[in-house]
C-alpha cells in the first residue's frame, strides 16, 4: 500500500463494469467502502455480491431493467459519449467531493477498455486521490518522489505517461537513474528489494504496478 493512504476519511469505490473482484483484498475494500457507485451494469454484480448500490451511473446500455426500476432513486443517467462510464462515474465522485477514490472491477473482459481505464489514472490522479485494484495487484500514479511500502521480492513495473520521464529508484533490484525509457514495456519486470522503495521523478509522471 502507498505510505500515507488517508484511512481517517471516507472511502469511495468506484466499481467498473470489468471482471468483478475476487482477490481477498479488494473485496475487503468493497466490504468496507462507505459509498459504493457503479457503472453501469456493474450494479448487477454488486448485488449478487450482496450490497446494494449507492448510486449507478452511465449510459446505462448495460444495466438489467429491474435493478434501474428497483434503484430508480439512485441512478444517474449520463447519455453523452465523450467519456466513458468510469470517467462519468470519477466526475460525478469529485462533484460530491468525495476525493478518496478507490477503482475496482477496471480491468478484463476487453483489452481497450483495460488500457484505457488504466490510463485514466493519468487525469484521475491530478483531482483526487485515487488507486485501482485489479485482481493481481495495485496500479498507483506518481508525479512526485515517494517511498512507498513494499515487500521483498514484490513485482514492480512503471509505465511512463509524459514525454521523456526520468525516474531514479532505490531499493529495487534493479535501479532506475534517470534513464527516460522511451518504450512502454521497458521499465517493467522490477523486483523490489526489501519493506519499502524509493522513487524519485526527476521528470515526468508514471503509472506503477504492484503486485500483490
Amino acid at each position: 500500500m502507498l505510505e500515507g493512504l488517508r484511512y481517517s476519511v471516507q472511502t469511495t469505490v468506484i466499481l467498473a463494469n470489468g471482471n468483478f473482484p475476487v482477490h481477498p483484498e479488494a473485496l475487503q475494500v468493497l466490504r468496507n467502502a462507505d459509498r459504493v457507485v457503479c457503472c453501469d451494469g456493474a450494479a448487477d454484480g454488486l448485488l449478487a455480491f450482496g450490497r446494494d448500490p449507492d448510486f449507478i451511473i452511465g449510459d446505462l446500455d448495460s444495466v438489467s431493467v429491474e435493478v434501474r426500476e428497483r434503484f430508480s432513486d439512485r441512478v444517474i443517467p449520463v447519455e453523452e459519449q465523450d467519456t466513458n462510464d468510469l470517467s462519468k462515474a470519477f466526475y460525478f465522485c469529485q462533484f460530491r467531493g468525495w476525493d478518496n477514490i478507490v477503482i475496482l472491477g477496471a480491468t478484463g473482459k476487453r483489452e481497450d477498455h483495460t488500457l484505457g481505464n488504466i490510463a485514466l489514472l493519468s487525469d484521475f490522479a491530478q483531482q483526487a486521490f485515487v488507486r485501482m485494484l485489479t485482481d493481481t495487484g495495485e496500479f498507483i500514479y506518481i508525479d512526485s518522489t515517494q517511498t512507498i511500502p513494499s515487500f521483498p521480492g514484490q513485482a514492480v513495473s512503471f509505465f511512463e505517461v509524459q514525454p521523456d520521464t526520468r525516474l531514479k529508484t532505490t531499493g529495487l533490484e534493479y535501479p532506475l537513474d534517470g534513464i527516460h525509457f522511451p518504450k512502454w514495456w521497458q521499465a517493467t519486470l522490477n523486483k523490489a528489494e526489501g519493506e519499502s522503495f524509493t522513487v524519485t521523478v526527476e521528470k515526468g509522471a508514471a503509472i506503477v504496478f504492484l503486485a500483490f
